[in-house]
């Protein structure tokens, strides 16, 4: 139903000149940072203009979709296309966005000591020198398909996928393994991402530091120093905290809370 004297094009414009609240509500990214995302895709020819959508719309539905998790329907009345045409438009930016991940999911430099480490002299030096940052698991809700839904429920008893994370100290992602069963081990998931999703094998004397869930659970051997117990309580700390900042971000989103 076209019945706004808005088009799409006009009410993304709309909201990336309004009040910073709202699109960070709609896409949880600034306008600044929007601008140049979309400078990015446009500028290398990733996302081209059509004459019924420019590349800020068609990024701003994939952004809007991802964040809100908002239905097609609402989102095709919301900017005034078709169903068809904002199904089509959000997998085509899903495909340039994951083409980018090696820009943006960078391995951690294994050849220095992490800045993070050296600023804190004393209390995780020198412990930590051969350690680039932490690897964990998380599961997040999804909807999978009838013939097969039993895979996807976890021990927790809800459907999701097991994802597998390593992150640096500056809370930067420098892995990320998805689209697992959430009934999928741990181990396993850390053996296939070694064996067949490159996950970036840290050379002798430098290591992740692993969630105990993994090293009690799962039966890796902990490459953690067996020295500095505080100092690895503190990492499990910082871990942790990294974990807790996505997770509230993730149930502040409007159509978790309405689950």
């Amino acid at each position: 139903m076209h019945d706004s004297m808005l088009t799409g094009s006009m009410r993304v414009e709309e909201i990336l000149n309004g009040h910073e609240d709202v699109i960070q509500s709609m896409i949880s990214m600034k306008s600044s940072t929007f601008r140049l995302l979309s400078n990015l895709l446009g500028g290398r020819r990733l996302l081209r203009p059509t004459n019924h959508m420019n590349v800020n719309e068609q990024l701003f539905i994939f952004l809007a979709i991802c964040s809100q998790g908002a239905t097609n329907r609402h989102v095709s009345y919301l900017f005034q296309h078709s169903p068809e045409t904002t199904s089509r438009w959000f997998f085509r930016v899903l495909k340039v966005i994951c083409a980018l991940k090696d820009e943006f999911i960078r391995p951690p430099d294994y050849t220095t000591v992490q800045p993070f480490i050296i600023e804190h002299e004393g209390k995780f030096r020198p412990w930590f020198d051969g350690c680039i940052g932490a690897i964990d698991g998380t599961h997040v809700p999804c909807v999978p398909r009838r013939e097969n839904a039993d895979g996807w429920i976890n021990r927790k008893g809800f459907h999701s996928q097991n994802i597998l994370a390593a992150c640096s100290f500056d809370m930067k992602f420098t892995y990320m393994l998805a689209g697992y069963e959430g009934s999928c081990h741990d181990a396993r998931m850390l053996d296939e991402a070694i064996a067949y999703h490159g996950f970036p094998i840290p050379p002798p004397g430098r290591s992740d530091d692993v969630n105990e869930d993994y090293v009690l659970d799962e039966g890796i051997d902990d490459t953690g120093p067996s020295t500095g117990t505080d100092q690895h309580g503190s990492m499990n700390q910082l871990r942790e905290r990294m974990a807790d900042a996505m997770w509230e971000r993730y149930q502040s989103y409007p159509w978790y809370r309405a689950t």
